[in-house]
């Protein structure tokens, strides 16, 4: 039994972006290409492509692959799932991954050829992501009404097949007899994926054996499993940050003032000590850690000595709101879910303001509508807290979902509501170059801006974290599991 910590979104891999949905339909849908252990790109369902010039790219699908019912994987299916995530209408949360696309099309009946608007630093890695995963086109037209719900479901070349999924409960999946890759797995016959919100229940299922797999478990339950001797604890620095987001488009959020003064009055590093332990490190002012400093490392460490912290300072913070256009404060509400960790930030923060005359209101929903609602253009809350995990090995698979104008839209990222023209102009420039020292001067000079406008209340980096019961064997943990086929790999011993 696998243990998630939310329902999931959707069965369709166009909403497959959180950390209860991926590992459902990772399982059931594939992309192009997907990362290995070494968070390097990798052949799948594409077994070899090219770049021909810096706009054009040629993927070469291999042959003979079959969804679970035995029906082809044609280039048709390819095409028109790439297209119906890349389309606005669709809403995917994916969709930001395609725009600079220019046209995605059919070179024969194996090779799908993807042409850019302009060159894209990205695109690369967008293939590796459930942005290409594969559905058939002949299933979602039998079944546009309900598709990637649980009387519709879906259907792929993953390595399992959707059986059932009871809302709120669980959800079943089970080997998918005629998966391609024959090297290995799945071994497995069937998933089990129980909705389990409360952690102390996780850990008491990882105690009797009934839970087999849970991710990430709240931070201040880790020592218990930690003294567990009937688990394995894999852990590794990830690409996560974990924070608390304003909506800077609604009063009075739009007055930086406020944004920055209640970021001092927070005493982060007691987050840390209560919650955190040593199962993450301290954030800073932008959510690039020092894990995603993939290039130009020396450029990374110089400039976080000069982007403030925002350490916890009453003064400075009582100051700053006497400075702003609410000197004797206001009532706003903060939006989080049961998630330990952003349930007990938002009453720090709550206390946190007190003094300051500012009173906030906390709103518990389900991860689910945390997540629907962190996407949704109408960005329909005053703060947020939520976390974000790189979809690359790359700070711009940060900055720019999080922090580009154009990701505030409908299925974007963009948790703060956040739009600074000369931050979008670095954004949009840096992408366009294939020098990574150039573009992390650029990336740099966005993030000292997104800093000062303190659009973000940083908490942690916090690490990935895998516990499995003794008996599970198989999948290396990866910063970069959330795209990842965790199960196939996994076997009892």
């Amino acid at each position: 039994m696998f243990a998630l910590k939310s329902d999931i979104v959707s069965l369709d891999p166009a909403f497959n972006y959180d950390f209860s949905t991926s590992p459902v339909v990772n399982e059931i849908t594939e992309g192009l290409l997907k990362y290995d252990e070494n968070m390097k790109l990798a052949p799948n369902l594409a077994e070899s492509w090219e770049m021909t010039d810096d706009k054009t790219y040629l993927y070469h699908l291999r042959k003979g692959i079959v969804f679970s019912d035995g029906s082809p994987l044609t280039v048709d299916d390819v095409v028109f799932s790439m297209e119906r995530t890349r389309d606005p209408k669709t809403a995917s949360y994916l969709g930001w991954l395609y725009a600079n696309v220019d046209k995605i099309e059919a070179v024969d009946d194996s090779t799908v050829k993807v042409t850019l608007t302009q060159p894209d630093a990205m695109w690369r890695y967008a293939t590796a992501t459930a942005a290409t995963h594969v559905i058939s086109k002949k299933y979602f037209e039998a079944h546009k009404d309900n598709f990637g719900k649980p009387d519709g479901g879906v259907l792929g070349t993953g390595p399992f097949k959707f059986v059932s999924w009871q809302t709120g409960s669980e959800i079943t999946l089970e080997k998918n007899e005629n998966y391609w890759d024959k090297s290995g797995g799945p071994y497995l016959d069937k998933i089990v994926y129980k909705v389990i919100p409360e952690g102390t229940t996780v850990i008491t299922g990882l105690k009797t054996g009934q839970i087999n797999v849970a991710l990430n478990p709240p931070s201040d339950l880790m020592r218990v499993v930690e003294g567990m001797d009937s688990v394995n604890i894999q852990k590794v620095d990830a690409y996560m940050s974990d924070a608390i987001e304003y909506n800077t488009q609604r009063k009075p959020f739009t007055d930086k003032k406020v944004r920055q003064a209640m970021n001092y009055a927070l005493d982060k590093q007691k987050i840390i000590d209560t919650l955190v332990h040593d199962n993450g490190i301290p954030g800073h002012a932008i959510p690039v850690p020092p894990a995603i400093w993939t290039f130009a490392k020396d450029k990374w460490e110089a400039a976080f000595k000069e982007i403030p912290d925002y350490a916890y300072n009453l003064d400075k913070a009582k100051q700053l709101l006497a400075e702003s256009s609410v000197p004797n404060g206001f009532s706003a509400k903060i939006l989080t879910d049961n998630d330990s960790l952003r349930l007990n930030s938002a009453l720090a923060l709550q206390a946190a303001v007190k003094p300051l005359g500012i009173n906030l209101e906390i709103e518990k929903v389900t991860g689910e509508e945390l997540t629907t609602r962190g996407f949704s253009g109408a960005r329909d809350y005053d703060i947020i807290v939520n976390n974000w995990s790189s979809d690359f090995p790359d700070p711009s698979g940060t900055l720019l979902p999080l922090f580009h104008s154009d990701n505030a839209a409908d299925g974007g990222a963009n948790y703060a509501n956040y739009k600074n023209p000369e931050v979008d102009k670095l954004l949009s420039e840096q992408i366009r170059l294939t020098d990574d020292n150039k573009r992390a001067d650029l990336l740099i000079q966005a993030a000292k801006i997104i800093a000062d406008d303190s659009p973000w209340i940083m908490l942690s980096h916090n690490k990935q974290i895998m516990v499995t019961s003794k008996n599970i064997d198989g999948y290396k943990m990866t910063p970069l599991w959330s795209f990842q086929d965790m199960v196939k790999e996994m076997k009892m011993k």
